[in-house]
């Protein structure tokens, strides 16, 4: 695709050769409604809109009617054009203005012998219900949802943060769709270097357009490598503002539901927003459950494997002939027969989100119950590998976070090939690379396996251990907050 022109051009007082210049870059565009009218004294003008994009109730109310009621002496003086009712009136003194205008749903005017163009901002937007996200439940919570709409989302988080400080950095992106991304924080309480880092890294986006939040996080993560999200996704507000008043940045994208939340944790995809919602014992708890999940998850049929292939001496004498037992009956290694599992349970979680709600559910249960009878009864898996891959499947369910989820589904999938080769030893092979990448990681600078490593002993009361809400006055440091206490009292 050839680039456009970075050469402004301008605005003529002739109207039919800035009309000619409309037709070449709107040829075959037949959603641009341009509407000829005449002033009072037959001075030629234009009105420009995309169909669709506009409220047209409101251009022939509020802006068609009133100029249509006005001369050219009228129109040719800026201070006499704010007699139109409309909100967002702009002036355009080039053409690249008027059509970037045009495209973002503004209704523009123009008339012969005037070289500026008058823009209005009479916007149409086709939305869907503010909704829960599917994916995020929460129980004691708001149910609503972040949607695509840019001006809806941050209404949202205006409405939830009434508060001046709340700031908005916009950003055009896409060489081709030219989005409007949008970096929300608190001034006062976000540190204004990493504000700053993340609108120089999304500024600096080369592409030609945008259709996710993960095309933005992609681009800009600093360790691409890594399989560990670096950037937290959300389509919850509670979750967002929670972020927000932590001193993080919230990235908004246009069209999408999704935002995303930096600088991250590895704990902070283990939270949930019921977390904060309950009584602190209960939060630890579920953290607890959620970090042990994540280890059951992880080592459970990696450690089925050791134990069938090279170390069966470790297993109880009780347990041991039982398992022989069904072991006996099974043509596959131990390493083939976990997978050959743990493939068909990611087929059938996979199947269960992409069909339809009402088939998915039943998809997943009947498949689940009915395959893995059979493939016992068949004499391809044993009775205790299928305790082994449902006990996995309910401990990965568990993580809040759907990225972190995808993150440990690979890591099994590693730590069972290694397993199969060296044993135990491929456990701690595998455990160490992937503390040591936690160690070196990094969400926008700052270290992702804090408050670990470094050690930061203050922030330990809300990672795993929930502490109560009373002890919660300082903001978490791996944010860097500019103000650090949650309160004025101190």
């Amino acid at each position: 695709m050839q680039k456009q022109n970075t050469k402004a051009v301008k605005i003529s007082d002739i109207v039919k050769v800035n009309m000619e210049i409309i037709d070449e870059k709107f040829k075959d565009c037949p959603d641009l409604i341009k509407k000829q009218i005449f002033l009072t004294d037959n001075t030629e003008a234009y009105f420009l809109y995309i169909e669709g994009l506009t409220n047209t109730d409101l251009i022939q109310r509020d802006f068609m009617k009133p100029v249509l009621s006005m001369d050219y002496e009228a129109i040719n003086h800026k201070n006499k054009v704010n007699n139109i009712p409309a909100d967002g009136i702009k002036y355009n003194e080039d053409m690249d203005s008027v059509i970037n205008n045009v495209l973002a749903g503004d209704t523009v005017l123009l008339v012969d012998g005037i070289e500026y163009a008058i823009s209005v901002s009479m916007k149409k937007y086709e939305k869907r219900s503010i909704d829960e996200p599917e994916v995020e439940k929460n129980v004691r919570g708001a149910h609503e949802g972040f949607i695509e709409l840019m001006n809806v989302n941050m209404a949202i988080l205006r409405r939830k943060i009434k508060n001046s400080n709340l700031k908005f950095k916009s950003i055009k992106v896409g060489e081709t769709t030219n989005q409007i991304v949008n970096i929300a924080y608190i001034d006062g309480i976000a540190d204004p270097a990493i504000v700053n880092k993340l609108y120089n890294k999304i500024s600096g986006i080369d592409f030609d357009g945008i259709l996710s939040a993960g095309y933005i996080e992609q681009m800009i993560v600093d360790f691409p490598n890594s399989i560990f999200p670096q950037y937290q996704a959300t389509e919850r507000p509670d979750r967002a503002t929670s972020a927000l008043l932590d001193g993080k940045l919230v990235v908004l994208t246009e069209g999408t539901p999704v935002v995303l939340m930096v600088p991250v944790t590895l704990f902070s995809f283990f939270k949930a927003p019921d977390d904060y919602s309950t009584h602190w014992v209960f939060g630890s708890l579920l953290g607890i459950l959620r970090i042990a999940s994540a280890i059951i998850a992880i080592y459970l049929p990696s450690v089925y494997i050791a134990l069938t292939t090279f170390h069966y001496y470790m297993v109880p004498f009780n347990l041991l002939i039982p398992l022989a037992e069904s072991r006996a009956r099974v043509p596959f290694p131990p390493i083939m027969e976990a997978f050959i599992m743990e493939i068909v349970i990611e087929m059938l979680r996979e199947a269960a989100i992409r069909l339809p709600t009402y088939i998915g559910s039943s998809i997943g249960v009947v498949g689940g119950i009915i395959i893995g009878q059979a493939a016992v009864q068949a004499g391809i898996v044993s009775e205790l590998l299928i305790i082994v891959v449902a006990i996995t499947a309910i401990a990965s369910f568990i993580t809040p976070s759907y990225d972190i989820g995808l993150a440990l589904r690979t890591i099994r999938f590693l730590m069972m090939i290694a397993t199969a080769v060296f044993g135990v030893i491929g456990i701690a092979t595998i455990t160490i690379l992937i503390l040591s990448n936690l160690v070196i990681l990094e969400s926008l600078e700052q270290p992702y396996f804090q408050p670990i490593i470094p050690f930061r002993p203050q922030n330990l009361k809300d990672t795993i251990i929930r502490a109560p809400l009373k002890f919660l006055k300082n903001r978490p440091t791996s944010n860097r907050p500019m103000d650090k206490k949650r309160g004025k009292k101190q």
